[in-house]
């Protein structure tokens, strides 16, 4: 099978090296075609990783010719780059002879139906959250997205909410597939209750510090509760464009002591480290861009480790998170919400617990390590099965 990618390794997308490594394993010999290979690009045995640049212009002419139709006519060269990623992602199939392909995120998708089309390779693509939301914005990709679904077999979608978006987008309903993320901890255990409970209450966040995070609505929401709770503390472990906005807010509440602001990590160790708090919380919002999460990944690890979570409802986040039973819900932008919820769990290590518990229950039921590499391989298998021998 061919996996196309934009991105392959990064520390934001493990859930892309989970489904590689899971599908290498089941027997399929995987060549992923990614236009830029991020810093932990490890390829697991069964698979090759073929970098190609399908997703930005390589040739000068076309660089040169896309930056004056940009300036001069108006145009967002989307065309002229799916015509490079044709000629460029052309060979790779060529030499790979897939039987099919999986492309993961609509932009790979739009970019890449012209070279799968004229190879006569079936194939499935992922959307995620911002393929549908900000990204619509780009009026080349959306204007490619009729083309996409008529072509794919089949559309996969990490949530309800987003096949309802992408549903009212045009695409059928009937190849809408609702495959949820694989939750998963590499091997992080919960931390007992009773070792929790003999340190201060505490809130931890692990992701990107990017708009529809709100990084900073997190912060204004813990300064909130701390007022009420003073000992309670912050973790918060993630890069992105928010940090330099997180850093002057933690200075502006005097957080400095109760905020520990952590780089990007690896999963593993990031999920060490919030295993060892009371509470998760990622305040997630549709950003002025218009992006949106998907599923929210994190927020499904840490209730895997037992913490409650305290989130917004927004797009897919519900789905796997029951307000009042694994943690509390509240409306995008409403940090004041969100922080009388904090201080609440603050105040009630109990509570804490028996919400931990009962989202390590739910999200084991919805999200099973292997549920999602099953799902995924069946449906690549039908789709091969379809193609003319």
């Amino acid at each position: 099978m061919l996996y196309v990618v934009t991105n392959y390794g990064l520390l934001s997308e493990t859930f892309v090296r989970d489904l590689v490594r899971d599908l290498a394993a089941r027997g399929w010999a995987v060549t992923i075609a990614c236009s830029h290979a991020g810093p932990e690009a490890s390829v697991p045995p069964g698979a090759t990783l073929r970098p190609v640049r399908f997703a930005q212009l390589t040739r000068p002419a076309d660089r040169l010719a896309g930056r004056f139709e940009r300036t001069l006519r108006g145009g967002d060269g989307w065309s002229r780059l799916a015509r490079s990623a044709t000629r460029a992602l052309a060979p790779v199939i060529a030499e790979a002879r897939p039987d099919v392909a999986f492309v993961d995120d609509g932009r790979a998708a739009a970019l890449a139906v012209g070279a799968l089309g004229q190879a006569g390779v079936p194939f499935a693509v992922h959307f995620h959250g911002s393929d549908i939301t900000n990204g619509l914005s780009d009026v080349g990709y959306r204007g490619t997205l009729p083309q996409v679904f008529d072509a794919a077999g089949a559309i996969v979608l990490a949530s309800h909410h987003m096949r309802r978006l992408l549903t009212l987008e045009g695409a059928d309903p009937d190849r809408c597939r609702v495959i949820r993320l694989a939750v998963q901890t590499d091997g992080v255990e919960p931390v007992p209750w009773a070792e929790r409970r003999r340190q201060p209450p505490s809130v931890a966040y692990f992701g990107r510090l990017t708009p529809k995070k709100h990084p900073v609505a997190l912060i204004e929401a813990f300064a909130r509760a701390r007022r009420r709770v003073p000992e309670a503390r912050l973790t918060m472990i993630g890069n992105g464009p928010e940090r330099d906005r997180v850093v002057a807010r933690i200075a502006r509440h005097g957080l400095g002591e109760a905020v520990r602001l952590l780089p990007g990590l690896p999963r593993a160790e990031g999920l060490e480290i919030v295993a060892q708090h009371w509470v998760f919380a990622q305040h997630s919002v549709t950003a002025i861009s218009g992006d949106q999460e998907g599923f929210a990944l994190s927020p499904a690890e840490a209730a895997l480790l037992e913490l409650p979570i305290v989130s917004t409802w927004h797009n897919g986040i519900p789905e796997h998170v029951a307000d009042g039973e694994t943690g509390f819900l509240v409306p995008e932008h409403d940090y004041e919400a969100m922080g009388d919820r904090l201080a609440e769990l603050f105040a009630d290590p109990d509570r804490c617990e028996t919400m931990g518990r009962a989202g390590r229950r739910r999200v084991s039921a919805l999200c099973p390590p292997d549920a999602r590499g099953a799902a995924i391989d069946a449906l690549l298998t039908e789709l091969s099965d379809r193609r003319p021998s």
